[in-house]
């Protein structure tokens, strides 16, 4: 439909067909699809779109003719503005953007192409309008509304339009030709506000001179205020003192809070204003409400202020009525910065642990916080600095995750370690902080103050003030003031004097032909029109509402503004249900949208919601997450929000938010970084390189690890304080830092050097936190955005709604939401309780008809600060507690009254009861007949009583906390009589309820009560109880035991405050009036209002405990007292009566009366009443219902059937329905003896299964097992519970139980699973002596050896794990003897000495020589030939003889004890160590020399002993052959290893370059990459060895995560390199200590040179890896660069002639190893990095010559492709790719193709360090690993020989690894 962006302009406006257009557009804006209308605007607001819209407005000229300006009107203008005016298009909040910009387009440079475009709307609206018929009216009507919303919008978005005088004339000409009958309510609304915004316009110049208003000055002489701002005679009183609200922060500035002069709060009488109207009137209640919440804070923290500042002096503390609660943290430092995904910049702060907590462990100081509930999530403080700094901030909660970015490397504990806590130091405590509104000027004082502080600074806290409850009110307010807008502000904020007001039909009720259809509340047909006659008489004869009810509702539809009282119990709510369902029976007609529901209490929301819901109401949705309904749990907004599906728009909108948000929060956690530690190296590279490039360049040139050290000689030691501390001590100059920029590094002395250092971090941390801010300032855009997105979710489902409910509160919070609903009825209940500011906040801007109702003579709304209540004589001229409900229904100066509807029916309170407040308040109050026939209270002579006393109320501790009050005395009685209540036994856990006006006496009840009822405190009480430190843990006792607590039948009780029970009833209701004193102060009951609410809860009966002196001076309360002693319902004992001797007379008049008189609730005698068993009564007088609970205690005389046996329980319990006497050795039908049954079970002995186990045998299987007799005979499915024992394919038996293995049916196995063997797996490791201990896994290659190293000798024993190559002994051979001599080469060389075969000469302990030969270790006395016990001296020691100890001869055949003990013979041991193998021997039997060849790499593997397979390593006589199979073991385990580690190296490399090149393919733009830190001079210089080109790397791109990821994982492929390095490997270390013997022992030793293949095979791959990972960097690097712009990009010099160099290297290597694979690698990568080199460097001849060498190169790479196929698979592609770079420079990233995946997937399996070890005709090892021969052929995966064999015989040259002297060098020792 829209062009594409890059379409030319002009082509553009002659290829558009302007009406096909737009009409096209406004039929895909009809749609209900949403995200089709969000993408018609989308592109209507970009570039093309406007383009199309100048088209339009470029032809719309007033000087045409009317028939032409009339049809453009018609057929573009028209569709255009009903597309830009559509009601979900304005309101929608994700297409604020592009609408706003639409709006500025058409309003044009300085209003003009407005002004052209509407003259010419004027035109066409006067010619449509006069030449209409009477079929077009609904057209004219449809074009005068659209025109005149497209002109509202514009003028509002457009301010200078106020100004243009243009714009006036068109809305005249416009309002002119508009005949009444077009004038529907939304043209008289956009008519009115644009009439008012031009007005406005026109008076601005007027606005400075004028100074007071006239109207003051006969009043002057009294009122003698200080008026705000610049208004005041005396200037500003401070920053935050402004004459517009608007302009006012909503928190208090350090100025506010320092200044002593009063702030200015507007008075009630709308006269005495310095603003008049609905100016005035947002103006005062906006400052009152601020004094209120937010002047409280500000006094409080200006005491902490004086007191930091002036430490010393006594500042005194203001406990006054209007006073903070407020907790002061010391010492406070913020210790680090962090950013968080959610709330943004967030710091940590520290403080001095409370007093309290000195001393305690970390478990009581984690209980001490929890209970004092402070410090909790979203608690409001104050940072107050000794500077004068304030910050106000939130508390965040940080367990929940961390939402910045997931670095995969940190560590936990150090992470565990950061979360701030309240209690894990004994000293000092942490806690997580959030600004509480986020200015640029506090995240710049706190990044510049991470530090120890010597300024006193403290945290103030004010538990249970939470931001949100006003902050959303104010900004509301603000907003309003701003606009001026306000539904019916003719009313609420008269102009004029008039006392009464007239209040108009709702809008939308005066639509031609719309009339109330009232069926629904009639049940018959019955039509309302507002205006015109109503009969009564039909709605009555239909209708449960009474009279008054009937009344009301008609009132409320017919007035847009309506009032309507309900006194107590006169169905205030059933009214207000009433009157929502006859408006949504008309929501259709009426067109209303959702309705939206207010209450002041979730309590109350909840009730009239559940109401609805009950009654049918469908689309019912609640806004906030208080609701305790579960009726309602699935219809709250975030619920149904669930449901909702995104458009595209909303998801491509998000996802980019998301992705900005992440991006940004990277860059701020890489900047809190440097600012956290602003002292850190990094900072000093960082700045450097960005700054000084020679600096850097003599301080980080040579490089620098992870850690900021550098390498010089092999010593290591950091860069900065190396050269910090390493100035010469001839330098004592002392420049000033500016002075040292151009002078080198090592030219500056000491101090300079540190002057220069801190100046490096000053300018480092300033450009940081400029960045910083920056960063934020991105953050919470995307994040507004976003909000946004997700709240356009919401709209939509509450858009759908037809009923929305919301407290005062949430309404506030979400009132940016529900402006854009377009609702036109609210209905607000509890308005009476509600603050004027929170009502003006519901009338939101499209309410055409508000319902207000409540009762002016109940609760009052709840303020903070007395100085501001009505009641307060000093607080009458504010009466900021004076709802907008009272203020209408009586009016103060100025003000109008409004009619009300008043409800007179109530049906709540017994006569006696409603007396109280009918008197008084209510004279027209009438009782409906139902409340005659309440019953009495059960167990109390009156129903209404005043027990009236004169014990005095509790004194206040001089240090209390609270300002509350408490009377121990009633607490006492009241327990006592609550007693006795519900010991009647008649009244259920609702049904009574204690109030009392003071939390402090609420909590004490609660107290009192919680040992024998679970109490039910409603939420507000449990809130305010919390806020004022009050609350207790009602499960824990004071010594901190946990108390069980009692339950009974009766066990819940309600009990609140007055100020909460508005609204509640119960069927009894006790009160406790607390006040009782000499001076007779009332206290908080002093107000006729509180004590309505009080009087008028109770049902059925009302019980009041105080003391009558002190009320009576109280008007209300005299009067009913007054009626209360007429009746005799008053005095000092309170009457009872006993449910079963009702004449018995008890009267109780303190606590201690109950216990003595009625001790069970009924009274002092005897129950007389025969319980239901027939046994007596025990108890004393009772209810029926207690009395019907009692358990009888006498023995059970009941029998049961069958037997004799009495019944064990008390009568009282139910008897058991069998009789459980247990019987002994009753015989068993089936011959076997029961040992012990039950009686029951003894009776019928054949149903009893007899338990006796029974051996069978199955059928199938043959397996025995065991059964139980009663399970015989076994079916033939019988499942089998023996052990399977089949033998698996592993070689292993099955270990699962048969059953589970074989499935029968009718007996024969028709299925074998035997599922995964669990046996381990036991395989010997030809690395070493263990055997497998995994579970058994198949033909999977065992796990590497995870035990402890098991080589030792007799100077250490190694400390790895069995799999890690072990490091060889370099101490002196510990073997000698006196025939031989000492052996000369160190412990881990095979011994040069030949074995001596004497008897040793030494004697044993017992005297007896020696059974053992020279040289050995000498066994102790247990093995002496004479001296040995029996057992030893019978052990067989010759195996071909079979000849005992005792009977050897040891001068001939001396023997060797191992150090099992096992004894073998010399002849026996040297033949089962097969010393001929290693020894030439002499005619005589005697060794003479070393032989030749031996036989390490063998398959036999290390000798043990033969007897118990213990070790034989430690005797010296075998050691040439031990150590040389040492070396072998050592050898194979460092083979296993090595490729083990290469294989994930290898992995990851592949996983990196995949991340890569998908990232490269993405087609990432500039502007999406990390920004680089360019070098000072301009260019990049990358040359020098690879380490110091990736280091270069390394350093620019530190914040790229990319680069992060691989230059670690080149790292770690480095230090495996260092690791397989020939002089690291077992035989490498030998051969070096062999080589040390020669040199300086003067040992003949023959040495080869050569070393093998199995030595360089692992560092040749390793090499390998290496290269291909410094060139993926590289390349990676110089594509970066590629797409950037001039501006940013800098110049790149690339000279990798060494890498080229080392290329060569790995070739010549390669080549001579048989390594085709490696041979190609080279080639490849040299070809390679000259691509990479010519893609940068200037054209010349020796590029060219390098150009036809790498053509070379890769001529030989094909040819060796196509002769080793096997060991180059899937090269002969990339060789192609690398001839196209060359070609084409086009780079390629190495891709790991299948075959060659494939290669290292195969090394996994070539050294499983389990099976018997092979060489190929090259040399290169394998294993197999089946029985010890080949069963395949295949092919060397190194060189590609044939390997393997068939049918356990090698092919051609392939033989056993045998020859370890030619495999490792030749040694020959």
């Amino acid at each position: 439909m829209i062009p594409r962006p890059n379409t030319n302009s002009s082509r553009l406006e002659a290829a558009v067909d302007t009406k096909k257009f737009f009409q096209m557009a406004w039929n895909l804006i009809e749609s209900e699809d949403a995200g089709i209308r969000q993408y018609v605007i989308t592109k209507l607001g970009a570039e093309t779109g406007l383009v199309i819209i100048k088209t339009l407005t470029d032809i719309m000229d007033a000087s045409q003719r009317d028939e032409t300006t009339l049809s453009i009107f018609r057929d573009r203008t028209l569709p255009f503005y009903k597309i830009i005016s559509h009601p979900d298009v304005l309101s929608s909040l994700i297409l604020e953007t592009p609408v706003d910009t639409i709006y500025t387009f058409l309003f044009g440079p300085s209003g003009r192409r407005g002004l052209r475009v509407f003259r010419s709307t004027a035109t066409a609206l006067s010619g449509m309008i006069l030449g209409h018929s009477p079929s077009d009216e609904d057209a004219s009507t449809i074009a005068v509304s659209s025109s005149l919303a497209v002109l509202d919008r514009l003028i509002e978005i457009n301010q200078s339009a106020q100004v243009i005088e243009g714009f006036t004339t068109i809305v005249e000409t416009i309002s002119a030709c508009i005949p009444e009958n077009f004038i529907i309510p939304n043209v008289q609304q956009s008519l009115t506000r644009i009439k008012r915004r031009l007005n406005i316009g026109s008076s601005l110049p007027l606005a400075l001179a004028q100074s007071t208003p006239q109207n003051l000055l006969s009043a002057a002489f009294e009122l003698s205020q200080d008026l705000p701002g610049n208004l005041s005679n005396n200037g500003a009183r401070h920053d935050n003192d402004h004459a517009g609200i608007a302009d006012i922060q909503i928190l208090p500035t350090a100025q506010e809070i320092a200044s002593s002069r009063q702030e200015y709060l507007p008075l009630i009488d709308s006269t005495q204003h310095h603003l008049s109207g609905l100016a005035g009137l947002l103006d005062r209640q906006f400052r009152l409400l601020r004094e209120d919440t937010v002047g409280q804070l500000r006094d409080a923290v200006r005491e902490e202020v004086t007191r930091l500042k002036h430490p010393n002096r006594n500042v005194p503390t203001h406990q006054g009525q209007q006073g903070v609660r407020k907790l002061i943290y010391h010492n406070v430092r913020f210790s680090r910065m962090r950013v968080d995904r959610r709330k943004g910049l967030q710091v940590i702060a520290e403080f001095d642990q409370p007093p309290q907590i000195n001393n305690k462990s970390m478990k009581q100081r984690e209980d001490w916080w929890k209970g004092s509930k402070l410090l909790q999530v979203d608690s409001l403080v104050c940072f107050v600095s000794a500077n004068g700094k304030i910050m106000f901030l939130s508390v965040c909660d940080p367990s929940l995750p961390f939402h910045g970015r997931k670095d995969s490397n940190s560590d936990d504990k150090r992470r565990s370690d950061d979360i701030p806590s309240l209690f894990r130091e004994a000293n000092r405590a942490s806690v997580l902080l959030g600004l509480a509104e986020y200015k640029v000027g506090d995240a710049i004082w706190i990044s510049s103050h991470i530090a120890p502080s010597k300024t006193r600074q403290s945290l103030v806290e004010f538990p249970g003030v939470l931001l949100p409850s006003f902050q959303p009110t104010l900004q509301a307010i603000q907003k309003m003031s701003r606009k001026l807008s306000l539904p019916f502000a003719e009313v609420v904020a008269p102009d004029s004097q008039t006392s009464t007001a007239i209040i108009k039909p709702p809008a939308y009720a005066t639509k031609r032909g719309f009339s109330f259809n009232l069926d629904v509340l009639a049940g018959v047909p019955l039509t309302l029109k507002p205006g015109q006659s109503f009969d009564y008489a039909k709605l009555d004869g239909g209708s449960t509402l009474d009279e008054a009810q009937q009344f009301a509702v008609i009132q409320a539809l017919s007035t847009g503004l309506a009032l309507i009282q309900g006194p107590p119990g006169t169905g205030k709510s059933y009214t207000g249900v009433a009157i929502i369902k006859a408006l949504l029976h008309n929501r259709k007609a009426a067109d209303l949208g959702p309705i939206i529901c207010v209450c002041y209490t979730n309590h109350a929301l909840d009730q009239l919601l559940e109401h609805l819901v009950k009654d049918g109401v469908r689309q019912v949705i609640r806004l906030g997450s208080r609701s305790k309904s579960d009726l309602l749990q699935n219809l709250t907004l975030h619920h149904v929000r669930e449901g909702v599906v995104p458009t595209k728009t909303e998801k491509h909108d998000k996802w980019e938010h998301y992705r900005d948000i992440g991006e940004t929060l990277r860059e701020i956690e890489d900047i809190l970084s440097g600012l956290n530690n602003p002292n850190s190296w990094t900072n000093i590279q960082a700045h450097l390189m960005r700054t000084h490039n020679q600096h850097f360049k003599e301080l980080f040139g040579k490089g620098v690890d992870e850690e900021g050290f550098q390498e010089v000689k092999g010593k290591k030691f950091r860069v900065v304080e190396s050269w910090l501390r390493g100035a010469p001590k001839r330098l004592a100059s002392n420049r000033p830092a500016t002075q040292l920029s151009a002078i080198s590094l090592r030219e500056m002395s000491t101090s300079e050097r540190g002057a220069l250092h801190k100046h490096w971090i000053e300018q480092r941390s300033a450009q940081l936190t400029n960045d910083l801010t920056h960063a934020l300032d991105s953050y919470y855009g995307s994040k507004s955005a976003l909000d946004k997105c997700h709240s356009e979710l919401d709209l939509r489902c509450l858009r759908e709604a037809h009923i929305i409910g919301v407290t005062t509160s949430g309404l506030a919070r979400n009132i940016e939401l529900l402006h854009r609903v377009r609702a036109k009825v609210m209905l607000c209940e509890e308005a009476g309780e509600v603050l004027e500011a929170h009502t003006l906040t519901a009338f939101l801007p499209g309410v055409e008809h508000a319902i207000l109702i409540g009762d002016h003579e109940q609760l009052r709304p709840q303020i903070n600060n007395y100085e501001l209540q009505h009641d307060n004589p000093q607080g009458k001229r504010y009466s900021l507690d004076i709802s907008l409900f009272e203020r209408l229904v009586r009016p103060q100066m100025g003000n109008l009254q409004v009619p009300l509807s008043t409800l007179k029916t109530q049906r709540r309170m017994h006569p006696s009861i409603s007396k109280l407040v009918r008197v008084p308040l209510y004279p027209d109050l009438q009782d409906h007949p139902s409340v005659l026939e309440y019953p009495e209270v059960d167990g109390m002579r009156d129903r209404l009583y005043w027990l009236d006393h004169q014990e005095k109320e509790d004194p206040r501790p001089a240090q209390a906390v609270s300002l509350s009050r408490t009377n121990t005395f009633e607490v006492d009685m009241i327990a006592a009589l609550v007693s006795h209540l519900v010991r009647q036994g008649t009244y259920g856990s609702e049904d009574i309820a204690v109030i009392t006006p003071y939390l402090g006496q609420l909590q004490k009840i609660k107290k009192r009560l919680a040992n024998s009822f679970e109490i039910v405190v409603g939420d507000r009480d449990q809130e305010e109880l919390e806020a004022q430190g009050l609350q207790d843990d009602p499960e824990t006792s004071a010594d901190g035991q946990v108390q069980v607590q009692k339950t009974t039948l009766l066990n819940a009780l309600r009990i609140a405050t007055v100020d909460n029970f508005q609204g509640e009833e119960a069927k009894v209701i006790v009160v406790s009036l607390v006040r009782s004193n000499d001076k007779r102060k009332c206290g908080f009951l002093k107000t006729s209002n509180r004590i309505n609410v009080l009087l008028s809860r109770a049902r059925h009966g009302m019980y009041i405990i105080g003391n009558s002196d002190t009320s009576r001076p109280v008007p209300m309360w005299a009067e009913v007292l007054s009626i209360l002693e007429r009746s005799n319902n008053i005095g000092p004992n309170l009457a009872l009566c006993c449910p079963r001797h009702r004449e018995t007379p008890i009267e109780v008049s303190v606590p201690d009366d109950f216990a003595r008189l009625a001790p069970e609730g009924g009274c002092a005698k005897r129950c007389s009443s025969r319980l239901l068993c027939g046994h007596s009564c025990p108890n004393m007088c009772h209810s029926t219902s207690l009395h019907n609970a009692v358990r009888c205690l006498e023995r059970c005389s009941r029998t049961k059937k069958g037997c004799e046996h009495e019944c064990p329980r008390p009568c009282g319990d139910l008897c058991e329905p069998k009789c459980q006497v247990v019987i002994f050795n009753i015989p068993l039908p089936c011959g076997h003896i029961a040992r012990q049954l039950r009686c029951y079970e003894a009776q019928t002995p054949e149903k009893v299964r007899c338990q006796i186990q029974m051996e069978q045998v199955m059928e199938h299987c043959k397996h025995k097992i065991r059964v139980r007799c009663h399970e015989l005979p076994l079916d033939a499915d019988h499942p089998c519970s023996a052990t399977c024992g089949a033998a698996l394919t592993c070689g292993h038996n099955c270990t699962h139980s048969c059953k589970d293995c074989n499935t029968r049916i009718e007996g024969m196995i028709v299925e074998k699973i035997h599922g995964v063997c669990n046996t381990q797996c036991g395989r010997p490791y030809t690395t070493c002596s263990h055997s497998c201990k995994a579970p058994c896994h198949g033909d999977m290659p065992c796990p590497l050896c995870t035990e402890s190293c098991e080589v030792s000798c007799n100077h250490s024993k190694c400390s790895k794990l069995c799999h890690e190559p072990c490091a060889p002994c370099a101490e002196d051979c510990a073997w000698s003897c006196p025939h031989r001599g000492r052996c000369p080469l160190p412990c881990a060389v095979p011994c040069d000495l030949l074995p001596c075969s004497e008897r040793c000469a030494n004697m044993l302990a017992c005297g007896h020589r020696c059974p053992s030969i020279c040289g050995e270790v000498c066994p102790g006395v247990a093995y002496c030939q004479i001296c040995a016990h029996p057992k030893i001296k019978g052990m067989v020691v010759d195996f071909i003889l079979s000849s005992t100890f005792e009977e050897i001869d040891l001068d001939e055949n001396p023997c060797i004890v191992p150090s099992c003990g096992h004894i073998l013979t010399l002849e026996s041991m040297d033949g089962h160590m097969s010393m001929s193998d290693f020894y030439s021997t002499n005619g005589e039997g005697s060794i003479v020399d070393l032989k030749n060849s031996s036989e390490p790499f063998s398959a036999s593997g290390m000798k043990s002993c033969p007897t118990c397979r213990g070790p034989l390593r430690n005797l010296n006589r075998y050691s040439r052959i031990v150590r040389r199979a040492l070396i072998d073991e050592a050898t194979k385990k460092f083979i296993v290893w090595a490729n083990m580690e290469f294989i994930p190296l290898v992995t990851k490399m592949q996983a990196i370059e995949a991340e890569l090149r998908e990232a490269a393919s993405s087609s990432l733009t500039a502007s999406d990459k990390i920004s680089l830190e360019p070098p000072l001079s301009g260019s990049l210089q990358l040359k020098g060895s690879r380490d110091h080109q990736i280091s270069q790397i390394g350093t620019l791109t530190r914040k790229d995560n990319r680069y992060k990821r691989i230059i670690g994982l080149r790292r770690q492929i480095n230090k495996f390199l260092q690791q397989v390095n020939e002089k690291e490997q077992p035989f490498g270390r030998i051969y070096d200590l062999v080589q040390d013997a020669r040199r300086h022992r003067g040992i003949n030793i023959d040495l080869h040179s050569k070393v093998d293949v199995l030595q360089v095979r692992n560092r040749l791959l390793a090499t390998v890896l290496l290269t291909r990972c410094d060139y993926t960097i590289l390349l990676t690097f110089l594509n970066d660069r590629k797409g950037e712009t001039s501006a940013s990009s800098y110049r790149i010099q690339v000279d990798l002639s060494i890498n080229r160099k080392e290329c060569e290297n790995l070739m010549a290597e390669s080549e001579s190893r048989t390594q085709p694979g490696n041979y190609v690698e080279g080639l490849l990568y040299w070809a390679r990095f000259l691509a990479l080199e010519r893609r940068l460097a200037e054209p010349g001849s020796e590029l060219t010559q390098l150009l036809d060498k790498a053509r070379e190169y890769l001529q030989l790479a094909h040819e060796i492709c196509d002769e080793y196929p096997g060991q180059t698979a899937g090269m002969g592609n990339e060789v192609e790719e690398v001839e196209k770079m060359l070609r084409d420079s086009t780079f390629y990233m190495p891709v790991s193709n299948e075959e060659k995946a494939a290669v290292y997937a195969a090394m996994a399996h070539d050294f499983r360090g389990t099976g018997h070890w092979y060489y190929c005709e090259n040399g290169h090892p394998f294993t197999i690993g089946e029985c010890g021969m080949p069963m395949e052929t295949s092919q060397c995966p190194q060189c590609g020989s044939p390997v393997g064999g068939h049918n356990h015989r090698a092919i051609g040259g392939v033989r056993l690894a045998t020859d370890l002297e030619r495999q490792f060098g030749g040694v020959r020792i």
